[in-house]
């Protein structure tokens, strides 16, 4: 067995597989909350990032929506099956590996988004204010930059267990945990993927930190971007799982 590694090189070998048993993947059900926000907001159809693409799933719906879509991700693994469902779905899309805290386009956009709580995974308020500013510079005038983040309730609630997902190839252990204090989560993910008649295991670390409201409107407004909106929301529409998530739309400039 090898030993922990900082982060996404184990859970893109399943994760595709991983989101679909719980019937949707996150991508597609956010995917109408990110319409709905361009229809308020009337930001015009053109260019896009999507920042920590993952898997490239919600890339691809917004490809098929008329597009022309940036997917930036720092994990190989993700990119890796990215570009395989690209070859099968469409070719509106270019992925690029890069740390989202030194993020470079050759183009601005009109749109940014960054789901699934990957902002979260910056271990600072200097790496969000970096992170922010290159997306900023992404941007152009008057462009808008729509990101989620898990919330306290989030950290306090879900990430105080241990889960498991059973497939019939792999099952995946993550042995969560939050320090209040330090307001630091940390999940220790543990991977037992069939390869042939056995079980191969595998281990990584993946970490999250809590941002407050009022700690990202500042770090926002440091870097060019003006805040627009911030609101808890219940990403399932599940009344047993609560508002666990903030939904953030901001503009430049």
């Amino acid at each position: 067995m090898s030993p922990p590694t900082p982060g996404y090189t184990v859970l893109p070998l399943v994760y595709d597989r991983w989101q679909k048993m719980y019937g949707r993947d996150y991508s597609t059900l956010i995917l109408p909350r990110v319409l709905d926000t361009i229809d308020r907001c009337r930001i015009p159809r053109g260019a896009m990032l999507d920042l920590a693409c993952g898997t490239g799933t919600l890339a691809f719906h917004m490809a098929r929506r008329g597009w022309t879509v940036w997917g930036v991700d720092g994990s190989k693994g993700m990119l890796a099956a990215a570009e395989a469902k690209k070859l099968l779905l469409t070719r509106n899309v270019t992925f690029l590996r890069m740390d989202m805290r030194a993020l470079r386009l050759p183009v601005q956009v009109e749109l940014a988004t960054c789901l699934f709580d990957s902002l979260n995974h910056l271990p600072s308020a200097a790496d969000l204010l970096k992170t922010f500013r290159a997306v900023a510079a992404c941007l152009k005038h008057g462009g808008y930059f729509v990101f989620d983040l898990n919330n306290e309730l989030c950290f306090r609630t879900l990430w105080t267990k241990t889960e498991a997902a059973r497939h019939r190839d792999f099952t995946l252990i993550l042995k969560n945990s939050y320090d209040p204090r330090r307001q630091v989560a940390r999940s220790l993910v543990t991977l037992f993927l069939k390869e042939g008649p056995r079980y191969q295991r595998f281990q990584e670390t993946v970490c999250e930190r809590f941002f407050s409201s009022a700690e990202v409107t500042g770090l926002l407004r440091r870097s060019g971007l003006i805040g627009l909106e911030s609101s808890d929301f219940n990403f399932a529409d599940d009344p047993t799982v609560g508002n666990l998530k903030t939904w953030w739309v901001a503009r430049k400039g």
